[in-house]
């Protein structure tokens, strides 16, 4: 481990289990150790509570940058339309915020947002996570520790950021599948047309984000589904095309 290069560790937080990658290298960066952690989901008042006690099972000795990437769980998603009123940062994000109290009402008036960059006139990707969840996480890095926190993802972003190469001009499907979760998002013409995160079985909510496509024909759409944590499908319907990502 080099002092003008320290480690990378990436940690996984989600309401079952807790993981860390160790990262060291900067041209050939390889994994020198991995550990995990079971969770209590029911440990506290909110969902991520338990996961965030559940860091302190894990090895996180020596300097390091730690990133989070967190469950879908733990993270709230909208598309949110394009609009030609906006003209500073604190309009964009009062306009995305209330486009979040619309939906969940009005306790996302506390989240904290990020939304994506894109072109004029395209919707943008927007997430939401709870303030107490960041200041939980900032608490247990605290600036000036060997272990520094230097990114906290939402695994929607992530596993785009880490994918995008593989969709084609066309779009495609990205869907996650974790336990009692699945997140269904669609990017078709270069811009995002939909995303689901629900409790319901990935296949299930796959077809229904298909007919929740604002003016789009569901047959028009991209056949190709990009797909995480889950396998191939035994019987595969037979207008959708599987690439499972390993």
């Amino acid at each position: 481990m080099s002092r003008l290069f320290p480690d990378r560790l990436l940690i996984a937080l989600s309401p079952g289990e807790v993981s860390a990658e160790r990262w060291r290298g900067i041209l050939r960066p390889q994994v020198v150790e991995g550990s995990h952690a079971a969770c209590d989901p029911a440990f506290g008042t909110e969902p991520w509570q338990g996961a965030v006690a559940a860091l302190d099972a894990l090895p996180l000795q020596g300097p390091c940058k730690v990133t989070v990437v967190l469950s879908n769980h733990f993270v709230r998603y909208a598309v949110v339309p394009w609009s030609d009123a906006l003209g500073t940062p604190a309009e964009e994000e009062a306009y995305v915020r209330h486009h979040f109290v619309k939906i969940h009402g009005e306790r996302a008036k506390t989240w904290r947002l990020r939304s994506s960059e894109s072109p004029a006139g395209a919707p943008r990707l927007a997430s939401a996570v709870d303030a107490g969840l960041l200041e939980a996480l900032g608490k247990r890095f605290p600036k000036g520790g060997k272990a520094r926190l230097v990114s906290v993802q939402p695994q929607l972003m992530r596993s785009f950021n880490v994918w995008r190469g593989l969709v084609p001009a066309q779009g495609a499907w990205l869907v996650l599948a974790e336990p009692d979760r699945a997140c269904v998002a669609l990017l078709a013409g270069g811009r995002w047309r939909t995303v689901q995160n629900g409790k319901e079985p990935w296949p299930e909510l796959l077809e229904r984000a298909r007919y929740r496509v604002h003016d789009a024909d569901p047959d028009a759409l991209p056949d190709l589904v990009l797909l995480g944590g889950a396998p191939q499908p035994d019987a595969p319907g037979g207008r959708w095309k599987f690439h499972v990502l390993t």
